[in-house]
């Protein structure tokens, strides 16, 4: 009788080779006395699982010395876990639309529709490309031409024929774009201005070169690429350039004090128009914090920032929302405007009577007005000044309870001092 140990030995080989793939068994030959007892065979479910697998699947395959697991002359492992990973594969693939072919080769084709958007490759601008897809017309403003006006400037498609169409006029539209710096791109940076008209004529579209590294482009939504930056201009440049067109203007934007933040600008409240925070547009789209986007393809049926965004275009799309609601917005907000107005003017009037300075007509150059003469006073002196001469006021009587005055004597000295020096009619005497 075998002793115990090498009994449970036998038992142990013999469920673990009933276990393997007939071509992974060990084939490094045990202890003799094992051997003599122990046979080798095939498991009957591998046996039917052999009759499902596929033709390819049922290759030579070449064992390796030691001990190790058989591969392929590639190099790819087979059986269930290569099997496994074949037909969940396949499930995946079927699930989301994607033939094999797909996945051929050496990895270079990937589907970028699984990568996140900050991944994905995004094509260069094209020459005169907005980005718009033009949309059905919101219902019930078929008719409306006011609509399909905006439609065209937003797009582009409407060509500015006359001069006034281009000046820069009392409202503006700005939308900027940023780009990241610090760690991992978390601060935000000016990288472009744009600056549009009532009719939406660009006024200002510039690239800006950030004064830090720019460690995240952000082009999958800012559309901003490093090239951008070889004719960019400094940030003073252009930010004199926008503070000089926007001083005293209508200044129209979505979230514009993010704008103005990134200008490091200030701009009177009463001469915003924040197509975000009103009321009526909140209302169309139901949510406080509307997005451009969204605001766009409900009130005029165009579908922008499909990509890249487009300084330009947004700039033009926050015109556009603006004119269909200028009538009640400028009635809202007319109050407040005119107060600002006047109150503005009126400083500057303050400001210009008490400036020394005046211009005269023509092209003559600037002349200080002439200081008035000093007014002679009798006995000498300047207006609001002491002359010296007082009366003293004494109160006289048993404690602080009296109350009649009573100039005191003046001296014989000061009396002879005084009609010495008088002078007829003088009002000294």
């Amino acid at each position: 009788m075998q002793p115990l140990y090498k009994r449970i030995i036998q038992s142990v080989t013999t469920r673990a080779q009933t276990l393997i793939h007939p071509a992974q068994q060990i084939t490094k030959k045990p202890d003799v006395a094992v051997m003599a007892s122990t046979t080798v065979t095939a498991s009957s479910n591998w046996a039917k699982l052999q009759k499902t697998l596929p033709k390819d699947a049922k290759k030579e395959t070449k064992h390796v010395k030691d001990g190790n697991s058989a591969r392929s002359s590639k190099g790819k492992a087979f059986g269930l876990a290569s099997y496994a990973s074949r037909v969940r594969g396949t499930d995946e693939e079927a699930g989301s639309g994607k033939t094999a072919a797909a996945f051929k080769g050496k990895g270079k084709e990937k589907d970028e529709s699984t990568l996140p958007p900050w991944k994905r490759y995004v094509p260069p601008p094209v020459p005169g490309d907005t980005g718009v897809v033009l949309g059905a017309i919101p219902e019930g403003k078929e008719t409306n031409t006011l609509v399909q006006e905006l439609r065209g400037m937003v797009a582009g498609l409407k060509p500015l024929t006359r001069d006034a169409q281009k000046a820069p006029g009392n409202y503006m539209a700005i939308d900027c774009e940023m780009v990241g710096t610090g760690p991992n791109g978390s601060q935000s940076v000016l990288a472009r201005v744009s600056l549009v008209n009532y009719h939406g004529h660009i006024l200002v579209d510039s690239f800006v070169k950030p004064k830090e590294r720019v460690t995240d482009w952000r082009t999958w939504v800012s559309g901003v690429r490093a090239s951008d930056m070889v004719n960019a201009k400094s940030f003073e440049v252009v930010q004199k350039e926008v503070a000089e067109l926007v001083e005293g203007k209508i200044l129209i934007g979505h979230a514009v004090e993010n704008d103005t933040k990134a200008l490091l600008l200030s701009h009177p409240s009463p001469l915003l128009r924040d197509t975000q925070t009103f009321k009526a547009l909140r209302e169309v789209a139901k949510t406080k914090r509307p997005g451009l986007k969204k605001l766009t393809e409900l009130e005029l049926g165009l579908k922008i920032q499909a990509g890249a965004h487009s300084s330009v275009t947004d700039a033009r799309a926050t015109m556009a929302l603006y004119r269909l609601h200028m009538t009640e917005w400028e009635a809202a907000a007319r109050k407040t405007t005119e107060a600002f107005r006047s109150k503005t003017s009126d400083k500057r009037k303050q400001e210009e009577e008490a400036s020394d300075d005046e211009e005269t007509e023509g092209d003559a150059p600037r002349t200080k007005k002439k200081k008035a003469a000093p007014e002679n006073f009798p006995g000498g002196g300047r207006k609001g000044i002491s002359s010296g001469l007082s009366t003293v006021v004494k109160y006289h009587g048993k404690g602080n309870n009296s109350k009649e005055p009573r100039a005191s004597a003046p001296s014989a000295v000061s009396i002879r001092t005084r009609k010495e020096n008088a002078v007829e009619g003088e009002w000294w005497v």
